[in-house]
């Protein structure tokens, strides 16, 4: 799979096989991809069996339609009560924050460190929804931090491997500008026709990206599986919640809708096909299979073999810390490389 207009398969010169493990030297001791536990999250839609497919697993629709690779993010669910969940663990049991807050500039690098402190400013979502999502919006970085603290918003990528048809939709950003009470009483009303109608439909298939900055309205519809990359948060706001098991009350983060509505861009809004090159500044991807040089996170898609000794398959994800200079790879293995915001 190649994201189209983005990424080219990675090119990987490999020897004999024989040879090959020789051939790829460590040069930092005791510093390797950790292989990553999977990590389901709860979340008020059903999905989930385009992940199973991925893993070669009995598929199966669910109330855990996401699998968040390589976080540290806590997942947002009211009326839940699990600290940890959406939160990722080694293979070896610990936890990725806790790896990471033991050795920081090891994992993050002393520029990330800088200027996005011990977070890896990056989350990565596998989701599929056998259902439209309802119609929301994240804040950006000004704004979470005015009314979170939080140094970070919820610009987003999705990057999509599967489609469960020949095709599926999505909807993003406003055809043509709406006055702002305008929006809001379609919010109040619940006019859902109106709410969706107002956004540019795309519609997307393997290899597609739509690119999605914070405040932009967008839904995505049923039947696709995506590889959503996005700052480390869990902030939506949902302009739809009739339908849904979603209480009002809950559709606007506690900041009621006077206070959300500033996190919301009206704007007419042309869809980014790609990752643009300001993206970088929250996160980055392609298909290359060695390391970065800043945290970066391996999802394997096509293939078996190994990584740095542990066992690679469809559906592997590895958590590449900032200071492997290389990665031992074995088995033709096609993968997507996440990499955490360009701290310049």
């Amino acid at each position: 799979m190649v994201l189209r207009n983005q990424m080219t398969a990675a090119t990987i010169s490999r020897p004999g096989d024989g040879d090959l493990v020789a051939a790829v030297i460590r040069k930092t001791s005791g510093v390797r991809a950790e292989p990553l536990q999977p990590t389901r999250v709860y979340r008020f839609y059903r999905g989930g069996a385009l992940i199973d497919r991925l893993r070669r697993e009995p598929e199966r629709d669910g109330d855990h339609p996401e699998d968040w690779v390589g976080s540290v993010t806590p997942a947002r669910n009211p009326g839940r009560d699990d600290l940890e969940e959406g939160m990722s663990r080694l293979v070896e049991g610990r936890l990725l924050r806790d790896a990471i807050d033991e050795e920081p500039v090891g994992w993050l690098g002393a520029a990330h460190i800088e200027r996005f402190g011990r977070s890896t400013g990056l989350l990565v979502k596998l989701l599929d929804s056998a259902e439209r999502l309802p119609v929301h919006f994240h804040p950006d970085r000004a704004f979470a931090r005015e009314a979170f603290g939080s140094p970070f918003g919820k610009t987003e990528a999705w990057l999509v491997l599967d489609t469960r048809r020949d095709d599926a939709e999505v909807w993003v950003g406003l055809r043509e500008q709406v006055a702002e009470e305008a929006y809001l009483t379609w919010i109040a009303e619940q006019d859902t026709e109106r709410l969706l109608d107002s956004l540019n439909r795309v519609s997307v298939s393997a290899g597609d990206v739509v690119y999605v900055p914070a405040g932009v309205p967008h839904a995505i519809g049923p039947g696709m599986l995506i590889a959503e990359l996005q700052e480390p948060t869990d902030f939506s706001i949902l302009c739809e919640w009739h339908g849904f098991p979603v209480r009002p009350e809950d559709s606007h983060l506690g900041l009621g809708w006077e206070t959300a509505r500033r996190a919301l861009d009206l704007r007419v809004h042309e869809p980014v096909l790609e990752l643009p090159p300001e993206s970088r500044s929250f996160f980055g991807a392609d298909d290359v299979l060695e390391p970065a040089g800043r945290f970066a996170i391996l999802l394997v898609l096509e293939g078996e073999g190994r990584v740095d000794g542990s066992p690679a398959a469809p559906g592997s994800a590895f958590a590449v810390p900032a200071a492997v200079e290389s990665l031992a790879v074995e088995g033709e293995l096609r993968a997507l490389r996440c990499l955490a915001p360009d701290p310049v």
